[in-house]
């Protein structure tokens, strides 16, 4: 078995999406300041203080995010964070600034000779260029019609290499709405897909933290792959 990290690293003054506020990774305690109060051979600790939106790096949204009286990261399900899951790799047929359509969807999906069956997880690739390059944040995401797509199909979960999945100028926030009301949960900001298997299934894991009332969670997201590819 083969673990694919799929997550984007997590650094001081990272900006995830162009609303939220940059992340902070400052030093609280350190060997320093903290070693004249342990005895020999303890040196002191070092610790961190962090202050970073729930939706920075890669990230699940809960449906609190749109959805009101909607679950927070503390009473999502978890057993649509993990499981069975297919990549669509739609980064060499989507335009820049095109919207990710069903008929992409469909297309990618018969051209690797996978199925995406009732209860995956879908992981789509929508670009070839590394996160953050190029005009990034601006690039279109999910038509309507994607997001129909994914409720037709019965998906539990759905990644993707965007910061939004939603088109950005799209105020109505049409596939939010739609998938977090099934629930259908969303992880952005995924990495690394390149490294995933284009024809068959594979396990993928993104877990969200206990937050009491949390709009998203940071997640650690993976891939098992059962074989080496």
């Amino acid at each position: 078995m083969k673990i694919v990290d799929l997550t984007l690293e997590i650094y001081d003054g990272l900006v995830s999406y162009t609303s939220h506020p940059p992340i902070a990774i400052q030093e609280e305690s350190t060997f320093e300041n903290s070693g004249h109060r342990y005895i020999e051979p303890c040196e002191g600790f070092e610790s961190r203080f962090l202050r970073m939106s729930d939706h920075s790096g890669t990230h699940i949204d809960a449906p609190i995010h749109f959805i009101r009286n909607g679950e927070s990261t503390a009473e999502m399900d978890l057993t649509k964070t993990f499981g069975e899951a297919v990549l669509l790799d739609v980064s060499s047929i989507k335009k820049p600034y095109e919207p990710v359509t069903a008929e992409l969807l469909k297309h990618a999906e018969e051209t690797q000779g996978v199925s995406v069956n009732p209860g995956d997880i879908v992981i789509v690739r929508t670009r070839t260029e590394k996160w953050g390059e190029g005009d990034f944040f601006a690039e279109h995401a999910f038509a309507t019609c994607a997001g129909d797509w994914l409720l037709e199909k019965q998906v539990k979960c759905i990644g993707l290499d965007l910061a939004n999945i939603d088109v950005h100028d799209n105020m109505k926030r049409e596939v939010h709405l739609k998938l977090l009301s099934a629930p259908i949960y969303i992880v952005e900001n995924l990495v690394n897909l390149e490294q995933l298997p284009l024809h068959e299934h594979f396990t993928f894991m993104a877990l969200p933290l206990k937050l009491k009332n949390a709009t998203a969670s940071p997640v650690r997201a993976v891939a098992f792959l059962h074989c080496n590819v």
